[in-house]
């Protein structure tokens, strides 16, 4: 991989840069889980050491490192750009019309697994470290996180804030299509057991079969998620709670010990992880009050994410619109994210005022042919370069 220097401030926020940086990124795998993040740490490494940024590498588990960068020291605000290094792995490469790690720009957008979720926006971060460090002195820091472990919900990002790498204002660069979003919806993962008692086929009245049972958890489930999909919020759709896998019973003539029920619950501000599990508990629960025999469990299955928001008013994120609005075009609209990301950490966790807004759109990601709008890259560039210039020089 070449460099290429950086001859005005201007340079790093021109298409040529920017696509030579994700080009860059998204020809260096960083599957999760599969391959990690240590490649891409040392890529992003390497692109930010020409601005002189302090970097450090800061690991969650061993092998896992994220990449925190700063730039400035004075006494100014401090202004958090935050994306993660990982991505979802490649389903069906026979459903790719080019190799998924070998990126292709055509008809105007970047291809390529992670382009759009989200090396696209770790691009625009990079970019901006670029052009900040062609100006000068800085007044305040940028703050740069370049986290692993997101795409499975894991502690990256928060890894980075308890290691002391905070601010007052945050940006975090996943796909919004280069608009402001302030809410975003929360992720949990529910795992219902129903216990049987196994017993031979042909004498099954004599053990208890899990899987009648189901039926009546599932109505329950779907009871729940029309309650919940029916919840109002401005900016975000409603919750919803979705039966997603099913999996029980070792062989055709044996009755089951039991059967495992899986749940994609989510989220709205205001609701919680925890919170919805014991609404669950307790519907489930109920049922048994019908059938003495219905032996029951809910837990949450590894890592979630938490839903978050901050006011819809907010004087950063109107800001922020507002330029994205006369730099670039943009509708300045605010709006909501409906899927869950690491941005809950920087407003939950460490009391940020942080907003999601990048190049993308949600819908081209996880998916065969992924790809990102050459043009929304420069664009988000522009308008968080800009954001930079006023709050850090």
């Amino acid at each position: 991989m070449s460099i290429p220097e950086v001859v005005s401030a201007d340079a790093p926020l021109r298409r040529e840069f920017l696509t030579h940086v994700l080009s860059s990124l998204v020809s260096t795998p960083s599957v999760n889980p599969g391959v990690f993040e240590a490649a891409m740490a040392a890529q992003i490494a390497a692109w930010m050491a020409p601005t002189g940024a302090r970097i450090e590498h800061v690991e969650f588990a061993p092998g896992r490192p994220s990449v925190a960068a700063v730039l400035g020291d004075g006494d100014g605000p401090r202004l958090v750009l935050n994306g993660h290094m990982d991505t979802v792995p490649v389903d069906d490469t026979s459903r790719w019309d080019s190799d998924p790690f070998e990126p292709v720009i055509r008809d105007g957008f970047l291809y390529g697994r992670g382009a759009c979720d989200m090396k696209a926006g770790l691009a625009v971060q990079i970019a901006v470290a670029h052009h900040l460090a062609a100006l000068g002195a800085l007044r305040g820091s940028l703050v740069l996180h370049f986290a692993a472990g997101e795409e499975c919900g894991e502690p990256g990002t928060l890894s980075l804030l308890e290691a002391g790498y905070r601010g007052d204002y945050g940006i975090v660069t996943e796909p919004t299509q280069v608009q402001v979003s302030v809410a975003t919806r929360g992720i949990a993962y529910y795992r219902i057991r129903i216990r049987g008692r196994s017993i031979h086929a042909s004498r099954a009245h004599l053990g208890i079969n899990p899987l009648p049972r189901l039926a009546r958890v599932l109505d329950a489930v779907q009871a729940y998620h029309d309650e919940v999909a029916a919840r109002h919020h401005s900016l975000l759709p409603g919750g919803s709670c979705t039966p997603t896998v099913v999996r029980g019973g070792v062989k055709e003539n044996a009755v089951a010990d039991w059967v495992e029920l899986l749940l994609d619950r989510r989220l709205l501000p205001g609701e919680t992880v925890e919170g919805e599990m014991a609404d669950l508990r307790r519907r489930l629960e109920a049922l048994g009050e019908r059938d003495p025999d219905l032996e029951l469990s809910i837990e949450v299955m590894g890592y979630s994410f938490e839903p978050a928001e901050i006011p819809a008013d907010s004087r950063f994120a109107g800001r922020v619109a507002s330029l994205a609005a006369e730099l670039c075009g943009r509708s300045g609209e605010i709006c909501g994210t409906p899927y869950g990301s690491d941005v809950r950490n920087l407003v939950n966790d460490a009391g940020i005022e942080a907003i999601t807004f990048g190049p993308g759109n949600v819908a081209e990601c996880h998916c065969a042919n992924e790809r990102v709008a050459v043009d929304e890259v420069v664009d988000a560039a522009t308008v968080i370069a800009a954001v930079a210039r006023e709050m850090l020089r």
